[in-house]
């Protein structure tokens, strides 16, 4: 029974294999697979970015993936990979103007030290790729910002300048935005025939930023002969002394902690009565010192509020100049808003400056592109500066990006002294 059963099993295997038993496929020529075998779409190239961004200033920013910078590029721009971004005040208004989540993510930072990685076929005659730059990216209504791995630069929208080879990728990117405001302000002023050699410069906020390139500019640039008068704290004091000794002879220091609520007085008694009154450090007693400056020709305002601007019957001569990069309101922060208007105090002071207060008001507001830069070259002007050590950056505190948390609660304190970078990893 059992040999019957394996004789049926090895028939039907038999019949199995014979009838699924297929001829080898024949070989098909190359031309007709060609033919056959539908082609794949265009292949399409893409830098892949990690992008710090925010939504709305009521969420924490965070890193987003979702941006790619396309290549081949346009033929006009260039792809540098970020090195270092700073931060500045500016970066914090623009956040603090989205008060409602947006669709898509907005950049952090408007300037930058990097690498080139990509040149546009028009701009291979002036940049290569590995050229170490640094430079502006200044796109607050676009959403654009720097705190980016790589971005997409455009150079004739956007400066962009060799880095010199003696300034490191931190300063370079700390360099460009600052020097640029205070550079053009005193250009301003120097066309107007405020700079001169009896100009008797009085700086409110003197270890801001803005304020730290305006000192080395106006002693080392503009050679102003007198001593410049500086608001800031006994900490600030001893800051700028370290950072410039050679200075130290060239400099007033006024303590704006001691004398808070009403800063003019100071300023005032020493206008008056031809004495500047400062303590020691060490037993607190008074120390006097010669002034004969007399009246200020120009003040320069980096941290606003009405605390100079009310006296400055007092304290400002007369066609004197009273430049602000605030306005009328104290900066604050947490809460100052991009493009904010002025208040119609100050609207009017801008327009009948001259006729009723009898000095000239300024509130300056910086716009970096390049488009602007034409009209005084200071671009190049300020590379210059750099390039050969006239100015240079301070760096008060670095962080890794990724403790960006950490830098922008530092920065929105309002205190810090120089540049606050961030380091960019490889992406």
């Amino acid at each position: 029974m059992a040999d019957r059963i394996i004789a049926k099993r090895d028939e039907f295997l038999r019949t199995q294999t014979i009838e699924h038993d297929v001829p080898a496929p024949r070989e098909i020529p190359q031309e007709e697979l060609m033919r056959r075998v539908p082609r794949p779409l265009r292949h399409v190239k893409f830098i892949p970015v990690k992008n710090l961004v925010f939504f709305s200033r009521n969420n924490p920013p965070a890193f987003s993936y979702e941006t790619k910078i396309k290549i081949p590029l346009p033929k006009d721009k260039l792809v540098v990979q970020v090195r270092n971004v700073a931060l500045n005040p500016v970066d914090l208004k623009i956040m603090n103007s989205y008060t409602r989540n947006m669709n898509r993510g907005v950049g952090f930072g408007r300037e930058y030290s990097g690498v080139i990685t990509e040149v546009g076929e028009n701009l291979h005659g002036q940049w290569k790729e590995g050229d170490e730059v640094y430079g502006l990216f200044y796109h607050p209504n676009l959403g654009y910002g720097t705190a980016q791995s790589s971005i997409e630069v455009s150079p004739s929208k956007d400066v962009i300048l060799p880095k010199p080879s003696n300034v490191g990728f931190q300063a370079a990117s700390g360099t460009l935005f600052c020097l640029g405001a205070a550079f053009n302000i005193l250009d301003d002023l120097e066309s107007k025939g405020q700079l001169s050699e009896k100009a008797n410069i009085l700086i409110n906020g003197g270890t801001t930023s803005v304020a730290i390139f305006a000192i080395q500019l106006l002693k080392y640039h503009y050679r102003i002969p007198n001593k410049l008068v500086l608001l800031c704290s006994e900490y600030g004091a001893v800051f700028l002394k370290s950072h410039f000794p050679d200075l130290c002879d060239e400099l007033i220091f006024v303590n704006y902690v001691m004398s808070a609520n009403h800063i003019h007085k100071p300023l005032q008694d020493m206008i008056n009565n031809r004495e500047i009154i400062s303590y020691d450090a060490v037993t607190g007693q008074p120390l006097s010192t010669p002034y004969n400056g007399g009246k200020f020709t120009v003040i320069l305002d980096f941290i606003g509020g009405y605390q100079l601007l009310s006296h400055t019957d007092a304290l400002l001569a007369k066609n004197g100049a009273y430049v602000t990069t605030v306005g009328d309101y104290r900066a604050n922060y947490s809460k100052d808003v991009y493009n904010a208007w002025d208040n119609p105090s100050a609207n009017g002071r801008k327009i009948f400056g001259k006729l009723l207060w009898a000095f000239d008001y300024t509130h300056f507001h910086f716009d970096p592109n390049a488009k602007y830069v034409s009209r005084n070259d200071w671009a190049e002007k300020c590379a210059e500066l750099v390039e050969s050590e006239v100015v240079k950056c301070i760096i008060d505190k670095v962080y890794d990006w990724k403790q960006f948390e950490d830098a922008l609660d530092y920065l929105k304190k309002g205190h810090s002294h120089g540049k606050v970078v961030l380091d960019v990893e490889k992406f």
